[in-house]
């Protein structure tokens, strides 16, 4: 099973959750996946994450928490 790290960006102050998504996605290791928790859509993530070669998956959990998988493709 993949090695996972969780940034919980509901609570922070944009553009704080970017930021920090950004640095994480530096160090992520082949195999490792980051997931945030966010309560929107974050299309300049997205936007930068296609860019760059990530693979993505996003799903709006019940509490209206949108959880975002993030891994190198």
């Amino acid at each position: 099973m993949p090695e996972s790290r969780i940034i919980d960006g509901r609570e922070m102050v944009p553009p704080e959750p970017l930021e920090k998504t950004l640095e994480a996605l530096d160090s992520l290791a082949p195999g490792e996946e980051l997931t945030v928790l966010l309560h929107c859509e974050p299309h300049p993530l997205y936007s930068i994450l296609n860019k760059n070669g990530y693979r993505y998956s996003a799903r709006f959990l019940a509490d209206g928490t949108n959880e975002i998988r993030i891994s190198k493709r």
